[in-house]
């Protein structure tokens, strides 16, 4: 297999610290070429720098860049360049020495740059799923426009639906089948919405996620935009994408096809497998991590359907994607709003999908032909997220 040289936009999250694990495990196999992070932690990402020595990296502002380079050793000052802003990801996306992108960015902010790193002709991982969910037509022209460019999943239910589907047509398939472990919540009937607060919500049952992922988890709408990834990645109808609470997250996803047979892929629940696959498919590599599956202490496999009604962040992903359009762009913006007046405990849980559903319902949705579109919904529902807390929530 070639030397995967990666490109690594959001390397102190927390698909960035998985990844660095695998480079760090396989340094013959894969290389740190570029980077990004915003410098909330700069630190860590002074850590990255000086083990892994990226020859470009960029954080968030001038400041930041002034802080980091006084904080670098001078014999690492000497070896990287530092270049700061939003912009500046397009940079580390496009950056020639690399061959390959992995997108662990947080909401909406990894869209320029997976279509930058498309339009180059990269390996694109999205660990990130929004850029899928708000411009699957754009992102699907961008693969089509160049022939070099590879797009590979990196949520463990799509690369189980990658692996599922290959050399399958969508016209052969019945449903897919998405599986979630339902977040802390999903199996507690009695409990009051209200008073949920964000330390409850974010512990996670399965998963180690961000902030942002694992509230999304909690509410059911990480799985909503995973039903929208899914119809952009594989083009399968919304009627034939099911969802099924899965508490164990064993099975990671699963296939039916029109004959009757259904294809599971399970696995162990660490990321780290799932980044591995995507860096080194077609290929497969030894589990770096040496992790498998103990079939002796597996009792049980259950599966349960989502209640709608009671977790209606799914329900409003299924009507945005169904409706398509900007709307898309407007629910991955009202919700990163949602999830971060949540957390400052400024709504409460059970408002989330109600500030959300109120931005959809006032939007005037436009075909997403161009990038600008698209950020000019993203911006207004924003803006619209925040009108509404004022005047409702205040």
């Amino acid at each position: 297999m070639p030397k995967r040289k990666i490109s690594l936009l959001g390397a102190t999250g927390s698909i960035g610290q998985q990844t660095l694990d695998l480079i760090r495990k396989a340094p013959s196999i894969y290389s740190l070429e570029a980077c990004a992070a915003a410098g909330n932690n700069l630190e860590a990402f002074v850590q990255i720098i000086e083990e892994f020595q990226p020859k470009l990296v960029s954080i968030a502002s001038a400041s930041k860049a002034d802080e980091l380079y006084k904080a670098l050793g001078s014999q690492i000052k000497n070896k990287i360049q530092i270049i700061h802003g939003q912009a500046s990801l397009k940079d580390i996306a496009s950056f020639p020495f690399s061959d390959t992108v992995i997108l662990g960015l947080v909401g909406a902010l990894g869209l320029e740059s997976a279509l930058t790193a498309l339009n180059h002709g990269k390996r694109t991982i999205f660990a990130n799923k929004e850029p899928l969910v708000m411009a699957g037509n754009l992102i699907r022209e961008a693969l089509k426009n160049n022939e070099k460019a590879i797009l590979i999943p990196a949520d463990s239910e799509h690369v189980a639906l990658h692996q599922c589907l290959q050399g399958q047509k969508p016209d052969k398939v019945n449903n897919l089948y998405l599986t979630a472990s339902g977040g802390p919540f999903w199996n507690d009937k009695t409990l009051d919405f209200d008073s949920i607060k964000p330390s409850q919500a974010l512990k996670h049952p399965t998963w180690q996620m961000g902030n942002k992922i694992t509230i999304d988890s909690a509410t059911l709408m990480n799985k909503g935009l995973e039903v929208i990834e899914a119809y952009s990645l594989f083009e399968i109808p919304y009627d034939k994408i099911q969802v099924l609470i899965h508490p164990q997250s064993l099975v990671h996803s699963m296939v039916e096809f029109i004959d009757g047979h259904v294809l599971a892929q399970l696995g162990a629940n660490d990321m780290r497998l799932v980044l591995q696959y995507a860096l080194d498919y077609p290929n497969r590599e030894p589990n770096l991590i040496n992790k498998f599956l103990n079939w002796k202490e597996i009792n049980k496999l259950e599966f349960f359907e989502p209640d709608l009604e009671r977790f209606k962040c799914l329900k409003l992903a299924y009507w945005a994607g169904k409706y398509a359009q900007t709307y898309t762009a407007c629910l991955v913006a009202a919700d990163e709003i949602a999830v971060e007046l949540f957390l400052q405990e400024k709504i409460k849980f059970s408002q989330i999908p109600d500030l959300i559903e109120e931005v959809l319902r006032k939007h005037s949705a436009q075909e997403p032909k161009t990038l600008e579109i698209i950020q000019k919904a993203d911006q207004w529902a924003r803006k619209q997220a925040m009108t509404l807390y004022k005047e409702k929530y205040i």
